[in-house]
C-alpha cells in the first residue's frame, strides 16, 4: 500500500489488440492518482505442437519470425503504449505461456493490488463471450479486476455499486470507496416481487421496497465509511432484474463505473463466476470493477 492507502502497484494485462489502448489509458490514470507503479504484462502464445517439428525454412515468409518474439513484443509495447506515457514508474513484462497464468504469476510477484484489462471488441456478443483469458482472470484473480470498455478521458466521477447486502457486497463497496474516494456513489439494489406482472403494485411490493431501505441502512452502517464517503452515497432501490436495470442506466445516464462483489469459491463458482455478477458483467456496456470475496485471497493462479 502507498501512504494514502492505495495499492502500490497496478497490473495491466494486454493482448496488444487495437482496443487495448483504452485499458492502458485507464491504468495510467489510476497509477497517476495512486502514485503507484504500472506493470504492463503481455503473454506470448506458445507455438502449436505441430509447428515445433517444422523447420523455419519450410514456413511461408509471413510465418517466419524476423526477430526474437519476446523482444519484438517488448518493442511494440514501448513504441505503441509506453513511449508517450506520463512520467510514472512503468515496467514491461513479456513471457511465453498461457495468458491468464502468466498475468496472475507476474501480478502476484509484483504484489499488484488491481488488475486492469480490456476486451478486444464490444457489442452484445462480446459482452456474452468476454474471451477465455478474461474469463480465467475473473475466476482466478485474488485481487479486484477492472474490465475497461470506455475511453478514459478523466478519473471516475461516479460509481454504481450493486449490492445484495451480503458481506462480499460490503467488501466491494469499501474497496470502491478506497480506490476512487472522489467519485459519487450510488448504492443499487434490485428486488423482484413474484407474480408482480399479475398483481400490479401491491402491498407486498411496498414491503419489499421497505425491506430494501432498512437493509441499506444496516449495510451502510456496517460498511464503516467515513462521514465524507457516507455523504457521497445515494440509494437506488429498484423493482426489476438487476442486470437489465444496470444496463439501462449505463445506456441512459452519465458515464460511470459499475462495481460488483463476487461470491464464494469452488468449482461451481469458477463455472458461473457468481451468477448475478456474471450476468451484470455481460450486460453492462461500460467499465466494471469486480471485487472478489476475501476468501479467494490465496487462490492458486494456475489453470
Amino acid at each position: 500500500m502507498t501512504r494514502d492507502g492505495f495499492p502500490k502497484c497496478i497490473a495491466l494485462a494486454t493482448d496488444l489488440s487495437h482496443r487495448c489502448d483504452r485499458a492502458f489509458d485507464r491504468a495510467l490514470l489510476v497509477a497517476q492518482a495512486w502514485r503507484g507503479e504500472l506493470m504492463v504484462i503481455h503473454a506470448l502464445t506458445p507455438p502449436e505442437d505441430g509447428m515445433l517439428s517444422v523447420r523455419l525454412g519450410d514456413l511461408p515468409s509471413w510465418r517466419r519470425p524476423l526477430e526474437d518474439p519476446v523482444r519484438a513484443a517488448r518493442h511494440r509495447i514501448y513504441h505503441d503504449l509506453v513511449r508517450e506515457a506520463p512520467p510514472i514508474d512503468i515496467s514491461v513484462h513479456v513471457e511465453t505461456g498461457s495468458p491468464a497464468p502468466v498475468v496472475l504469476d507476474i501480478a502476484g510477484k509484483g504484489e499488484a493490488g488491481l488488475i486492469v484489462t480490456g476486451v478486444a471488441r464490444d457489442g452484445p456478443l462480446a459482452r456474452m463471450l468476454l474471451g477465455d483469458t478474461v474469463d480465467r482472470l475473473i475466476r482466478k484473480a485474488p485481487v479486484p479486476i477492472l474490465i475497461v470498455r470506455d475511453r478514459a478521458f478523466e478519473p471516475y466521477r461516479a460509481m454504481v455499486v450493486a449490492t445484495d447486502f451480503s458481506a462480499p457486497a460490503r467488501i466491494a463497496l469499501e474497496t470502491a470507496v478506497r480506490f476512487f474516494p472522489d467519485a459519487a456513489i450510488s448504492l443499487f439494489h434490485a428486488y423482484d416481487v413474484p407474480f408482480a406482472g399479475y398483481l400490479g403494485r401491491s402491498e407486498i411490493e411496498r414491503q419489499f421496497e421497505g425491506y430494501g431501505e432498512a437493509a441499506a441502512d444496516k449495510f451502510l452502517a456496517e460498511a464503516g465509511l467515513s462521514d465524507v464517503a457516507a455523504r457521497n452515497v445515494t440509494r437506488m432501490i429498484e423493482h426489476g432484474v438487476p442486470e437489465a436495470l444496470l444496463r439501462d442506466r449505463a445506456e441512459n445516464a452519465a458515464r460511470h463505473l459499475t462495481v460488483v462483489g463476487t461470491h464464494g469459491g469452488g468449482l461451481v463458482y469458477e463455472a458461473m463466476i457468481g451468477s448475478t455478477a456474471r450476468k451484470i458483467l455481460d450486460a453492462v456496456p461500460g467499465d466494471v470493477l469486480l471485487v472478489p470475496d476475501p476468501a479467494r485471497r490465496k487462490v492458486n493462479p494456475a489453470g
